[in-house]
């Protein structure tokens, strides 16, 4: 049966990060105006070092690790402080409004200039872990240094509180990228078009986290021999399990997803829809609760069954990956997941591309009768 949509998340947070220079101030007056074109409220909350650096309390004069320590620490606070009063602020004054707060930066950032053992630290003082705080957010749009393939373009001028070199910003990008792996809607935006062509794809992905309707995008997919887990570069292991929907309607696919790390689960309600056998598939995709989770399979298609995998997403040659590693009836079957036509990982032993064949579609792999595919 369908199951009807509504807005379930009263206000959205949507972390827009990168390394130095890389243009998360400069987008977000284009953001803001065309999320607001959408029927969003949106309120912007500014990158905390920034704030704290700019009135006094300057990193420049600190010499000692546990001085930096202290400063990481102290943003952290202030973030979370930030995020959660903004949050319940703006739903308590208008409750009946869309939202969404764009986030300069968030908490998961931290990391990027700390070590993995202090960083750590800070976590456990505080009770949490990387999963709970990464699934704070709604979407983290990841955009890229431009001294990474914009070199030109790299400066201080437009924020007096940067105070790296380029090749101080490479190590940061790759840090920062590294620390949001794992999170289930994470875009990565390179350099590769003018900045106009960047922020319109931020805005197209931050469209897709909102559940404004649009084309699913494009990857690759290919089949996977062997992989040499010993040389993964950093990585997140993610266990995720998906439920197609019944349906009385052919034209569209409706599923709910489960997805999580170290006990802590996000669950998503999807809908794909085909217009017609020339028009690209559209899908909307939102967060719903736990408990709405699990009354809703309870509805799974009679014809499938539950689809369980390990999803491990890693960076390598400065390209996003997936693998996913199918438990089950498809125990073995393992596939690679570029975000697009890209060199194949050298510790990563791919056969033959499969990115158009129905028989590794998830939704084929969960009919019941469906023969394990060759």
């Amino acid at each position: 049966m369908p199951v009807s949509s509504r807005l379930l998340q009263p206000v959205s947070m949507i972390v827009l990060t990168g390394g130095p220079c890389s243009g998360k101030s400069s987008s977000l007056a284009y953001l803001t105006e065309k999320l607001s074109d959408h029927g969003f409220m949106v309120f912007v909350v500014p990158e905390t070092a920034t704030l704290i650096t700019g009135n006094g309390i300057d990193r420049r004069k600190m010499d000692k690790p546990g001085q930096i320590v202290v400063f990481e620490e102290a943003i952290f606070d202030m973030q979370m402080s930030f995020e959660d009063t903004y949050k319940q602020a703006v739903s308590r004054i208008f409750p009946e409004r869309r939202k969404v707060i764009l986030l300069d930066r968030g908490i998961m950032d931290i990391r990027a200039f700390l070590t993995d053992d202090v960083f750590n630290g800070i976590l456990k003082k505080k009770g949490l872990t990387r999963a709970a705080i990464r699934h704070r957010y709604d979407g983290v749009i990841h955009l890229v240094t431009a001294a990474d393939g914009a070199a030109e373009y790299y400066t201080g001028e437009n924020n007096t509180a940067r105070l790296e070199t380029p090749e101080e910003a490479l190590r940061i990008d790759l840090r920062t990228k590294e620390s949001w792996l794992g999170h289930p809607r994470f875009k990565i935006v390179d350099n590769s078009t003018d900045f106009e062509g960047k922020i319109k794809r931020a805005f197209s992905a931050i469209a897709r986290f909102l559940g404004i309707p649009d084309v699913l995008p494009t990857g690759e997919k290919y089949l996977v021999r062997h992989v040499d887990l010993a040389a993964l570069p950093a990585h997140q292991r993610i266990d995720m399990e998906q439920v197609y929907l019944r349906s009385r309607d052919r034209r569209e696919v409706t599923r709910i997803r489960r997805r999580g790390q170290d006990g802590v689960y996000l669950h998503f309600l999807a809908r794909t829809r085909h217009a017609g056998a020339r028009s690209l598939p559209i899908e909307e995709e939102e967060l719903i609760p736990e408990q709405e989770y699990l009354s809703l399979a309870r509805l799974m298609d009679p014809k499938t069954e539950v689809l369980a995998r390990e999803r491990i997403c890693f960076l390598w040659n400065n390209q996003y990956y997936e693998l996913d590693r199918y438990g089950g009836r498809h125990e073995g079957l393992t596939m690679l997941l570029a975000e697009s036509p890209t060199s194949i990982p050298p510790f990563v032993t791919a056969g033959k591309r499969v990115t158009d064949d129905l028989r590794y579609a998830d939704r084929t792999l969960a009919r019941r009768k469906a023969n394990k595919p060759a």
